[in-house]
């Protein structure tokens, strides 16, 4: 493989983790809250929650991009 088509799929991947933890430390759903209040994890503010999954989104696409372009 390329490291072109490397670098794209590490993107693709952390991308992809960050949205997952948004998703698991989201403040919007109570049954997250609750379970991650009794558990000892953290659940994050709106702000950084859609920061989060924002970052997430934008790390995810620049993947596919630099994915794609090193594929041509």
């Amino acid at each position: 493989m390329k490291s072109g088509m490397i670098r794209g799929l590490l993107f693709i991947a952390v991308g992809l983790f960050m949205i997952y933890w948004a998703q698991t430390h989201s403040p919007r759903d109570l049954g997250n809250v609750v379970g991650n209040a009794i558990s000892g994890s953290y659940t994050m503010s709106e702000p950084w929650y859609y920061a989060c999954l924002g970052l997430g989104i934008l790390v995810g696409v620049v993947g596919v991009l630099r994915t794609y372009k090193s594929m041509k």
